[in-house]
């Protein structure tokens, strides 16, 4: 089998149990596979700059009440 269409086909004959065993398979493998984005590391401005919009914020939304 190499072709995506013949590894459907051969699916589609597996009993559920193997089904259920093959999705359990290919879903492992994704997750070994996916790529994660950087860890992205903030300066101490960025950080301050932050937490004060989020401040503000929580001003504003205490205000409306």
């Amino acid at each position: 089998m190499s072709t995506l269409a013949e590894i459907e086909a051969a699916a589609d004959a597996l009993p559920s149990k193997e089904k259920e065993a093959l999705l359990r398979f290919l879903a492992i493998r994704l997750r070994k596979e996916r790529i994660l984005p950087p860890t992205r590391l903030y300066s101490d401005e960025e950080v301050a700059a932050m937490l004060a919009e989020d401040e503000a914020d929580g001003e504003r939304l205490r205000a409306r009440k």
